[in-house]
């Protein structure tokens, strides 16, 4: 049990002090955090170094997930602008949906074709294109100047694509 406790340890401060790290180092290098997160994450992880091991949380790491994954919704939540919406009150509903349905299905067509997989799992696999959500959109509107009506759209549909995202890929995880 001790040993089970110690490398809960490990990981969880490892985890969010190189996180933390990666964070500031991306900000100082003005390049996008997830590319370094991400290149931190396999560095660090079973593939790589081996340091922190996210089997040793358990079910915890199901909660720690939908916290992130909450935290982040929230915040999204809070930076959106009413006004931004009315800029364009028939475009974000379009993108919500006709825009999901083309991504999510031809996506699917491509995945099938390439790989042949079960259509099941093809269409599992083409729902995760299908968010983009705050943490992708953000980063790039800081970087990328668009017109504050073009802003406006993509941080709309950034924020409240995740929850579509999910509910699709739930459907065929149940």
């Amino acid at each position: 049990m001790e040993e089970l406790t110690h490398r809960m340890l490990i990981t969880t401060a490892t985890a969010l002090s190189v996180g933390v790290l990666l964070v500031a180092l991306s900000r100082r290098l003005n390049l996008s955090a997830i590319v370094l997160l991400l290149f931190g994450g396999i560095a660090l992880g079973p593939q790589g170094l081996g340091i922190v091991d996210a089997r040793a949380l358990g079910s915890g790491l199901q909660v720690l997930v939908s916290l992130a994954i909450g935290l982040i919704l929230f915040e999204g939540g809070l930076t959106l602008d009413v006004a931004g919406y009315r800029s364009a009150p028939a475009l974000i509903p379009r993108l919500l949906t006709v825009g999901v349905l083309v991504t999510w299905l031809s996506t699917a067509g491509a995945i099938w074709a390439i790989f042949r997989f079960d259509f099941a799992f093809v269409l599992l696999s083409a729902s995760f294109t299908i968010v983009t959500g705050p943490t992708v959109i953000a980063p790039l509107l800081r970087r990328i100047k668009v017109s504050k009506n073009v802003h406006s759209i993509l941080h709309w549909e950034g924020v409240l694509i995740d929850p579509i995202g999910v509910f699709v890929a739930l459907l065929f995880v149940l």
